[in-house]
């Protein structure tokens, strides 16, 4: 299946939304956590939501975030034709002043099928009016458009905020109304970065009046959790009950990749490193005792990368699980 717009993934938020399940919105920066997530998401046919961050972006393209991203959808459209459920890429978490340098040309480009605006930092009526702009030029080109109302607490790629501030859901209304956004990125008590779910006070009843705010006004709007990793998949299954459709995953990914690397190196330490005293060169492949070579099958990247997908891929099936995603694409 080719990757798709915005036009198509507007269509499975409704569906999500008619059926109570969510989207998972997967950050990657590089080869080996894509293709995890394409062998979990095709396993489970479900549509897979891709998100890319401007700090992502710029990691690829060597400090030029633009080509970084070009780069990255390049990527995934040649791996998405030869699926057989949809893949959308979102723009994930880009402030005011990358709109100009970087969001606008990606949206021109097609290089997304959604993005976020993030301006919660700002004042209220600064937030509604750089969101109102994005959907201004977003929505001619197709392109879904998130706003973020509220803050959530830590870091995220660029963003930071040292407090929390569960959103409003008269504001969360009001906002919606000003802006024409597609979807709400709200604050119920969740935390970028490293947090535990039972550390955190959880707002359940806080998603649902937002829902229910929004709904009775006549939007049908998609909520968004940010900061869902840590969150047990009880915290999960409660939200999405709640109204909430896209589920950010990030940190855990990060985790999960470190984790299967560093276990893999490990243990093959002996067998990449040479022992404590011994040179090594390795233009020449020669160590100083003479005695001592490295073995290709364990330092070749392949090897290790292998491992991380099958690591990504098995935690990508149980987030999945989560949000009730499984065997719902629209074109499975």
């Amino acid at each position: 299946m080719p990757y798709l717009g915005g036009e198509e993934l507007k269509r499975v938020y409704e569906l999500a939304q008619r059926d109570r399940f969510a989207l998972v919105a997967n950050n990657f920066a590089e080869p080996n956590v894509l293709l995890g997530l394409l062998s979990a998401y095709e396993e489970a046919k479900s549509d897979l939501l891709l998100q890319i961050s401007l700090g992502a972006a710029k990691f690829a393209g060597g400090g030029r975030p633009l080509p970084g991203l070009r780069a990255l959808v390049g990527y995934v459209r040649a791996l998405a034709a030869g699926t057989g459920i949809g893949v959308f890429v979102n723009l994930d978490h880009i402030t005011p002043d990358h709109i100009d340098d970087f969001l606008r040309p990606a949206i021109e480009e097609g290089l997304c099928s959604s993005a976020m605006i993030d301006a919660s930092a700002l004042p209220f009526e600064e937030n509604v009016a750089a969101t109102r702009e994005v959907v201004k030029f977003a929505h001619p080109h197709g392109v879904l458009v998130e706003g973020e109302l509220g803050k959530i607490k830590g870091v995220e790629d660029e963003v930071a905020s040292d407090e929390a501030f569960y959103t409003d859901p008269d504001e969360a209304l009001e906002f919606v109304e000003e802006t024409g956004v597609d979807l709400l990125a709200v604050s119920v008590g969740t935390q970028h970065g490293v947090s535990k779910g039972r550390d955190l006070v959880l707002r359940v009843d806080l998603a649902r009046r937002i829902d229910e705010r929004l709904r009775g006004a006549g939007f049908r709007v998609p909520l968004v959790l940010h900061g869902a990793s840590g969150l047990s998949g009880d915290q999960v299954k409660a939200l999405v009950a709640a109204g909430v459709c896209k589920v950010n995953k990030d940190t855990t990914y990060q985790y999960v990749y470190a984790q299967a690397a560093c276990s893999f190196y490990l243990e093959s330490r002996n067998a990449i490193l040479p022992p404590e005293g011994v040179a090594f060169d390795p233009i020449t492949f020669e160590a100083s005792s003479g005695q001592w070579s490295p073995e290709k099958k364990l330092f070749d990247p392949r090897v290790v990368g292998r491992k991380v997908q099958a690591a990504i891929s098995e935690v990508a099936r149980e987030c999945l699980r989560q949000v009730g995603s499984e065997g719902r694409s629209i074109y499975a």
